[in-house]
């Protein structure tokens, strides 16, 4: 993928849109503003709200969330406007890569911090706020099939990226909890999604990490079906431009995956 394209989708995207509230936001939220230490558990980065609301389909089969949303990517190669992307953005890139390819998808849009502060949650309830987002999404889209909750690692570089014929990739890992019913078949789902990835490119995912036991989440909302994974997209470390070479593998794969069980 050329390297301008992403930064001209950042641009056009987010600086230039013509939701002239989107535009407002980043004006007065994001561009300069410093970040308050204070609320470093809690997230520093602003919440994003939608670029492009219309790519949220209607009878959507795939449901994309953040339950940590202001995780958050390297910066510098947005110095110049001074924007900050999190996994947020990199949900809205995936969405859009999804919806090309006919698989109808959504991403949860509400400000999960905002309902923890609402609630007077922690930040370690964040998977009790974005499983009833899931739920409430289900209801009312009964299509939804499979759920993917983003997130982003806080790894050295060295070990978040991968370089192949002068591309860089930020690498997916898959994390899978071992502490709820449907353990086997999401840890299935996720190993093809991952097997599919490194097929295309090796070495761009890093594999399943399976977490569960004392001390651990063990479920992190995949025991709402056995479609429901959690992809870790990089770490702190990458820009958006290298989250956004590997999401087009991981669509593709992503694709090829639910495709080949239809």
């Amino acid at each position: 993928m050329n390297p301008k394209f992403i930064i001209n989708y950042i641009k056009e995207t987010y600086l230039m849109s013509k939701n002239n509230n989107i535009t407002t936001w980043y004006i007065n939220e994001t561009l300069g503003k410093p970040k308050n230490l204070e609320e470093e558990d809690m997230g520093t980065t602003k919440y994003i709200p939608d670029p492009n609301p219309v790519e949220n389909q209607q009878e959507s089969i795939i449901y994309i969330y953040n339950t940590h949303q202001t995780e958050e990517y390297y910066i510098n190669l947005l110095m110049e406007h001074d924007i900050v992307p999190s996994v947020m953005t990199s949900s809205y890139i995936l969405r859009e890569k999804l919806n090309a390819r006919g698989l109808k998808s959504m991403v949860e849009t509400t400000n999960i911090m905002d309902m923890l502060k609402n609630q007077n949650l922690n930040y370690a309830s964040s998977y009790q706020v974005s499983r009833k987002l899931m739920e409430e999404a289900y209801n009312k889209n009964p299509t939804l099939t499979y759920f993917i909750d983003l997130h982003r690692d806080s790894i050295p570089y060295e070990s978040s990226t991968l370089v192949l014929n002068k591309m860089t990739y930020a690498k997916a890992l898959f994390v899978i909890g071992t502490d709820n019913p449907n353990y086997l078949q999401n840890k299935a789902f996720a190993e093809q999604i991952s097997n599919q990835m490194n097929s295309h490119l090796e070495g761009i995912s890093r594999g399943i990490l399976e977490k569960g036991g004392e001390n651990s989440n063990g479920i992190y909302n995949q025991d709402f079906n056995d479609k429901t994974i959690l992809i870790e997209i990089g770490s702190s470390y990458n820009t958006i431009m290298e989250v956004t070479n590997t999401i087009e593998i991981l669509a593709q794969s992503i694709s090829e995956v639910i495709k080949g069980d239809s």
